[in-house]
């Protein structure tokens, strides 16, 4: 057999030799590859990305947690709004019921805790546009304007009323050339017959404008010459008549009366205040006053230009009631900016 013959030859070999071989087969085995453990591997892996996602979930639920604000913070950080509302110049009576009532918001409601700020933020802003009374767009304003010509009522008439030197006449002049843009004709009636050059303020816009003016002499019935203007509206298919009026202050109880007979007189189908931004709260107890004498169907804020806080918006609608048509934003004919409740919000609440 090969097998023993080789075990024979073998046993010839030198002792060293026979030593040698055997080292080299034991090497041989020792050097023979195992399977790898495959299995504990991968359940290794599975674990450790288990593990992984397990630490994702809770940080995100510590990060995305709700939680309500501490009666005491919610204390401080109003505290520090109404300072800041009161130098916007909002009036201490809406500021302190707006406040009342966000806390009330804030302590029933639950933030995200990383997103504390932008909620409390959010919750101001909802809140604030709750008080602000939505505007009245040009293409609303026109809308109306156009819809009673379409109806028969021709003229339209619009009376201007507010304090002295609010911009009523050029407030006035916008309009118009804003009604003249869009193709409806006016009329000025120059009624403020009380303040000096007051006539000739009017006559110089509706020169410039290219529109007739009807005018009295200085110390004339206002009123008159308001159912003058009508009249001749109506003899000359005039669209509108835009009725400007002596400057009046609250306090004057006989100029208001006037301005009620004006009123009753020119009947009005829209009437305006014109008061100015920088005017600071108190014009919302201005147009309070004006209320007790004649309907006013909104407001226009001139002098937005000079450097105006915009607070006595708030104030305006939370006392009166009344929508803001327009802001005046400069003296040119077409600087009349459409009021939006968000550029007030904005301006105190950066988004």
């Amino acid at each position: 057999m090969e097998t023993a013959g080789a075990e024979k030859e073998e046993e010839k070999l030198p002792v060293e030799e026979r030593k040698e071989n055997e080292t080299v087969t034991e090497t041989a085995k020792e050097e023979k590859p195992e399977s790898p453990a495959v299995e504990p591997l991968i359940e290794k892996a599975k674990k450790e990305e288990k593990m992984k996602l397990s630490l994702s979930t809770r940080l995100k639920g510590v990060f995305s947690k709700e939680v309500k604000l501490g009666e005491s913070d919610i204390d401080n950080f109003t505290d520090e709004l109404m300072l800041t509302l009161l130098q916007s110049d909002v009036s201490y009576e809406t500021t302190d019921k707006f406040i009342n009532s966000l806390k009330e918001t804030l302590k029933s409601s639950t933030f995200e805790s990383r997103n504390i700020r932008e909620g409390v933020s959010d919750c101001v802003r909802s809140e604030l546009s709750k008080v602000l009374k939505e505007g009245m767009p040009k293409e609303q304003l026109l809308h109306i304007v156009k819809g009673r010509l379409d109806a028969g009522m021709k003229p339209v008439s619009i009376m201007f009323l507010g304090p002295n030197g609010t911009g009523k006449t050029t407030t006035m002049a916008k309009i118009a050339y804003m009604f003249k843009k869009n193709g409806i004709s006016s009329v000025f009636s120059a009624s403020d017959t009380f303040r000096a050059a007051a006539i000739e303020q009017t006559s110089f816009h509706a020169s410039k404008i290219g529109m007739p003016v009807i005018k009295g002499s200085y110390g004339a019935d206002p009123a008159s010459v308001a159912f003058d203007a009508i009249e001749y509206a109506k003899a000359h298919s005039s669209d509108t008549v835009l009725i400007d009026t002596a400057g009046r202050q609250e306090t004057n109880k006989n100029l208001l009366n006037e301005i009620k007979k004006m009123e009753r007189v020119a009947k009005p189908d829209i009437t305006i205040y014109v008061g100015e931004s920088t005017a600071g709260n108190r014009i919302a107890e201005q147009v309070a006053e004006f209320l007790k004498y004649i309907k006013i169907d909104g407001i226009i804020l001139t002098k937005l230009d000079c450097d105006a806080k915009g607070g006595n918006a708030i104030s305006l609608s939370d006392v009166t009631g009344l929508p803001i048509f327009f802001f005046g934003t400069g003296e040119g004919y077409e600087e009349l900016m459409e009021f939006n409740p968000s550029f007030i919000i904005d301006s105190l609440v950066p988004n």
